[in-house]
């Protein structure tokens, strides 16, 4: 789990970092609604912590139907 954990963070990270360098919006697609409520939250802890790039980061759920 703290794998997980770890890779979600750099997830985040890296599309804040991106946001921040060619002031666009990052789009970060997931599989799981609940993934994407996880990212979400992530965001929001950063952006209302003072990450302005943050606001610039979108999540887009992706589920597949069969």
């Amino acid at each position: 789990m703290k794998k997980d954990s770890l890779s979600w963070t750099v997830y985040v990270m890296n599309a804040v970092a991106q946001a921040k360098k060619s002031n666009q919006v990052v789009i970060l697609e997931v599989g799981k609604e609940s993934s994407g409520k996880l990212l979400q939250d992530a965001l929001l802890k950063l952006a209302l912590s003072g990450e302005e790039a943050a606001w610039m980061v979108d999540i887009k759920v992706r589920t597949h139907l069969n």
